[in-house]
């Protein structure tokens, strides 16, 4: 069975939209769910997560380097969900595990963007890199906006006297799993990558 991947582009476009406006309603009391910490901080990510899928893929089309992959977009809304449905449950303050799958999950989420992005840029012919470069540029950057996810989680505490940032040794633990999650990624996309050749 074969797909045109604009439909799969389209399809994650509409399921972002949906659970945006899940946690937008629901921010807003009109839906009757609640959390351990913050709407404001989850319909943020989820809305910078897209709107940053949204600019990157423009960026590529506007260099002839086509969309990011119907797929990212899709995984980018899972790790979106797994962090709501974390906060939804309570699971982050009862279940420890919980927090280092999401921690993985979204490590490996940027990671296949960042992949997605030097992909369609070496297809093009815009970006000359080896493919060892490319693999441990996409885990470095998912060390870099994983960090950027703690500092954030940094100023909501500040902010709404929340406490998403947790002990120093959760944010070593959550960069960790954030790094593991990238780097079983991107193992991942080689060796399929290297199957199909």
């Amino acid at each position: 069975m074969t797909y045109h991947p604009l439909t799969m582009l389209r399809i994650a476009r509409f399921a972002f939209a949906a659970w945006l406006l899940v946690e937008i309603l629901s921010w807003a009391g009109i839906l009757p769910l609640t959390l351990e910490f913050t709407w404001l901080g989850l319909v943020l990510t989820a809305s910078l997560a897209w709107l940053a899928l949204e600019v990157i893929s423009w960026r590529l089309r506007k260099v002839g380097a086509g969309n990011l992959w119907g797929w990212t977009f899709l995984a980018a809304l899972i790790s979106q969900c797994t962090d709501a449905l974390g906060d939804i449950l309570r699971l982050y303050g009862t279940q420890a595990w919980y927090d280092q799958a999401a921690h993985f999950v979204g490590g490996a989420v940027v990671a296949l963007v960042f992949y997605n992005i030097f992909h369609n840029l070496q297809g093009h012919g815009s970006m000359r890199l080896p493919p060892s470069w490319m693999s441990a540029f996409s885990i470095f950057s998912a060390m870099a906006i994983g960090s950027l996810y703690e500092l954030e989680e940094y100023g909501e505490d500040v902010l709404f006297h929340s406490n998403r940032l947790g002990s120093a040794f959760d944010t070593g633990n959550d960069m960790f799993f954030n790094t593991i999650g990238a780097v079983v990624l991107v193992v991942c996309l080689v060796y399929f990558r290297r199957k199909r050749v």
